[in-house]
């Protein structure tokens, strides 16, 4: 059993296996709600078969995950080594599994399908990455990156000409009145967690995979440029909030002596004066004034997130163990006065399962961040901090959404440490992310001046 085990837990090359966790990608990055709408396939609209409520990347991710088990030599020791390997996304299958029981015996009148596409398939991304070969990684984390960029230049094209890709369809009516761009991601609240998170990752971690250094900081741009266009407040503000702090860190780190090259100095002199002169133009000709006007008329958006924990005052036991009916929980969200709904998706998942099952839950989600910590180290701490974060101000996985399998293949393909890495949980670079660089480094005498890096570092 011993000499078995090795060769069952390493495999050299997945060829369709990782063909197949390709297409999955590029499934889920431009195949999004309103574009299967767009093409006829009821996915959030009433009416249809099951089959058609299930996104086609979370079909391909499933078939290379099944593929990659039972093309293995040994596939029932191989597919316990990978839950063995992959424990906190195990225990959320499971969680999640167990909900959908609980909620087919005691809860007939609440859907649960919603559990594959919001939570389930990114435990199985993170086990298809668990494998994924180097030059597989690279491919995808490339593929990623243009991705991004294509769906922030399509949100800047829709945010300034009021075209759309894919129509903006919520509840079977098109929404002419949203400014908010949709671009290839979709609803403008999953789209903005994914460029933020893909920002923040550009934004506070050297090495990122798939992309050269003189493309970051232009990129990073345009997914700032973007974020307006796209419209989610509370993740413009964290997006913002970041890069301000990342380059306040760096000037500092300047005045006490730290290395500049003469690249990054002549782009920020260049740089900066043509940001804010575009920025004041577009001021000036009102492009921004739906987005600014989110933050001073917001319709009671903001409100909507504190007065919805009044669903929990005077709740009876048995709402609190099992949770409210649907018709029932409805009827207290109408009474309220949450036209948006519940915009918290751990307070949707209290009460709507009850405490006992959604504590359940929450131990399983708990478990994946805590396998995402260990697949990409402590630079995915912001991006995971960002992600609860936004999930915690939307409705997210509490209903049918991308918000976790998405940021899932960002954070993975592009700062995912390699099989070995992660199950040894050795860290060849400790010193990758913007917080461990933190008080590293030593002041020099004459701080403040430009001081270009050696030619020979020890």
């Amino acid at each position: 059993m011993e000499h078995s085990v090795p060769s069952i837990a390493r495999p050299k090359a997945r060829g369709l296996v990782d063909l197949l966790l390709f297409l999955g990608v590029v499934a889920m990055f431009s195949l999004s709600g309103f574009a299967l709408e767009f093409f006829g396939i009821p996915y959030n609209s009433p009416g249809g078969s099951i089959i058609t409520k299930i996104h086609p990347a979370t079909y391909l991710f499933v078939m290379a995950l099944g593929l990659a088990v039972i093309a293995n030599p040994n596939p029932v020791a191989y597919m316990f080594d990978l839950m063995a390997r992959c424990l906190g996304s195990t225990f959320l299958l499971v969680a999640c599994i167990l909900l959908w029981i609980f909620i087919s015996r005691f809860k007939g009148d609440q859907p649960a399908s919603f559990l594959i596409d919001a939570i389930m398939v990114a435990a199985i991304i993170y086990m298809l990455f668990a494998d994924v070969g180097d030059r597989s990684r690279l491919h995808i984390a490339r593929t990623v990156h243009i991705l991004m960029v294509v769906n922030c230049c399509l949100s800047l094209v829709e945010g300034l000409s009021g075209w759309r890709l894919f129509p903006f369809v919520l509840n079977d009516r098109e929404q002419e009145w949203e400014y908010r761009a949709t671009a290839l991601l979709g609803h403008p609240l999953g789209g903005a967690l994914a460029t933020g998170v893909y920002t923040i990752i550009l934004t506070t971690v050297s090495n990122v995979r798939g992309l050269g250094a003189r493309w970051r900081v232009p990129v990073i741009l345009l997914c700032m440029a973007a974020m307006p266009f796209i419209g989610s407040r509370v993740s413009f503000l964290i997006v913002y909030a970041t890069v301000a702090t990342v380059l306040g860190l760096k000037f500092l780190m300047f005045l006490r002596g730290g290395e500049v090259s003469k690249r990054m100095l002549v782009s920020v002199l260049l740089v900066l004066p043509l940001v804010t002169l575009t920025l004041f133009v577009l001021y000036q000709a009102g492009i921004f004034d739906n987005f600014l006007n989110r933050f001073v008329n917001d319709k009671g958006s903001a409100q909507s997130r504190v007065v919805l924990f009044r669903l929990f005052e005077d709740i009876s036991l048995r709402n609190l163990l099992l949770g409210y009916r649907l018709i029932s929980l409805d009827t207290q969200v109408r009474l309220n006065g949450l036209a948006e709904g519940i915009e918290n998706s751990w307070a949707g998942h209290a009460l709507r399962f009850g405490v006992v099952m959604t504590a359940v839950l929450w131990f399983g989600i708990a478990g994946w961040f805590v396998d995402m910590l260990r697949a990409a180290g402590r630079g995915a701490i912001l991006p995971l901090a960002y992600i609860f974060l936004i999930l915690s101000t939307t409705v997210g996985i509490s209903g049918k959404s991308n918000m976790m399998s998405v940021p899932a293949v960002i954070m993975l393909a592009l700062i995912g440490k390699g099989r070995e890495t992660v199950s040894s949980g050795h860290v060849t670079n400790s010193a990758n992310d913007v917080l461990s660089r933190i008080g590293r480094g030593t002041p020099v005498a004459g701080a403040g001046g430009v001081r270009l890096p050696s030619q020979c570092q020890s």
